[in-house]
């Protein structure tokens, strides 16, 4: 009678067979939906409206959460986390080949099912998360069309001018500047005041641009592993599901870390478009009251704008609003080329060049799975923008 009983509950009808089959294609396809369907349905009226009013209390939580501690938990999970994945894969694996070879088929096929559901719910509630964080983020109004830079096409005259002051904007910020003793500029505070001073600085511009950013406090956090980070060339990373901002702090080049600190902080207050993120760094940062923000800002804008502004003038036929061999630039020369220097010792290990590939592919991919047409590209900011918001901000302010 037992043995009956038990060779009856290791059949599997294929009844049982389909309904298991259709329970995984119904959540698949509800995976697929949760991922998709907020890039067809959700207007951009209601991602205004969301972003700006539901996801700073969404995110108060694990910003809260995150603020608490000085170390990156982002780092710490993966790290941990990683190491307890793989003996969980290895774990499962062989208690999956212990019931195929010791109890048969049928059970093996059951176990497997139920890994697979567990799964596909565990990616569910995931993406769920990733959609509240960040996902609806890329549906909201970019901050360029907000402000009104319109991208259009502009004279000579005016990129010259826009070239012009971000050149004094840069110089004047650099003289402001303490230098090591090679001559080489550096942070004016700690690491931490810098992180409270961008919280601050992004809420102002967000109140006078009409960004609508959360006005949660983002505690940026410095990553250990950031000299292997740089072997990878990544400078920063948001974790949408702590809504931790993680910095690389092993080289903090002046030229570009306020830019990358305020980028970081910009997606978690709720812009979840690489374009934005730098749009609005950088026209933060060069209305810092730190000297060392506004010159990594102005310096982001000179360096966009220089090469096309020569590339008009030699086809106009006119001279360069200003002259690199002004004494004043040398200053910026030494920094660049410290900034340089640093990115040739990465250069020297045989797998960097690996690295670099694998990781600029895989945020590649991420991008363009979510919306972002042209991937990796989009961190560039066309020129146009920084000239549009010279003559609509500037220029016209005067």
């Amino acid at each position: 009678m037992r043995r009956d009983l038990k060779d009856r509950s290791d059949r599997i009808s294929v009844k049982n067979v389909i309904l298991g089959t259709l329970r995984l294609a119904v959540l698949a396809a509800l995976l697929g939906a949760v991922y998709y369907l907020p890039q067809v349905l959700i207007s951009r009226d209601v991602a205004d409206l969301y972003c700006s009013k539901v996801f700073p209390f969404v995110a108060l939580l694990p910003n809260s959460f995150n603020s608490l501690f000085l170390i990156s938990l982002t780092e710490n999970i993966v790290v941990a986390g990683g190491a307890m994945l793989l003996f969980l894969i290895i774990r499962k694996a062989v208690l999956l080949i212990k019931t195929l070879v010791k109890r048969g088929a049928v059970p093996f096929v059951k176990d497997v099912y139920k890994l697979l559901r567990n799964l596909l719910m565990i990616a569910i509630c995931m993406m769920l998360v990733f959609q509240m964080m960040h996902g609806v983020n890329y549906r909201r109004t970019s901050i360029p069309e907000g402000m009104g830079l319109t991208r259009e096409e502009h004279t000579y005259e005016e990129y010259a001018m826009a070239l012009k002051w971000a050149y004094d904007g840069m110089i004047s910020a650099r003289m402001q500047l303490g230098e090591d003793y090679n001559g080489v500029a550096h942070m004016s505070t700690s690491f931490e005041q810098a992180v409270y001073d961008a919280n601050a600085l992004m809420n102002t511009v967000s109140n006078e641009y009409g960004y609508g950013m959360s006005g949660n406090y983002i505690r940026a956090k410095g990553v250990m592993m950031s000299h292997y980070w740089s072997y990878t060339n990544i400078t920063g990373f948001y974790d949408m599901f702590l809504g931790e901002a993680n910095l690389n702090t092993d080289y903090l080049d002046i030229l570009y870390f306020p830019v990358t600190l305020c980028h970081e902080i910009t997606h978690a207050k709720g812009y979840a478009r690489e374009s934005d993120a730098n749009t609005a760094a950088v026209l933060a940062c060069i209305r810092s009251p730190r000297a060392d923000f506004r010159y990594a800002g102005y310096y982001a804008i000179f360096v966009d704008l220089y090469y096309k502004t020569a590339s008009y003038a030699e086809e106009e036929g006119k001279a360069m609003p200003i002259s690199l061999s002004d004494p004043a630039f040398e200053a910026v020369v030494r920094d660049s080329e410290a900034s340089r220097a640093y990115d040739e010792t990465l250069a020297e290990n045989p797998f960097t060049r690996l690295v670099e590939r694998f990781s600029e592919s895989a945020n590649n991919t991420f991008l363009e799975a979510n919306g972002q047409a042209g991937g990796t590209k989009t961190y560039i900011i066309p020129t146009s923008i920084y000239v549009d918001y010279f003559c609509l901000y500037v220029y016209e302010g005067e």
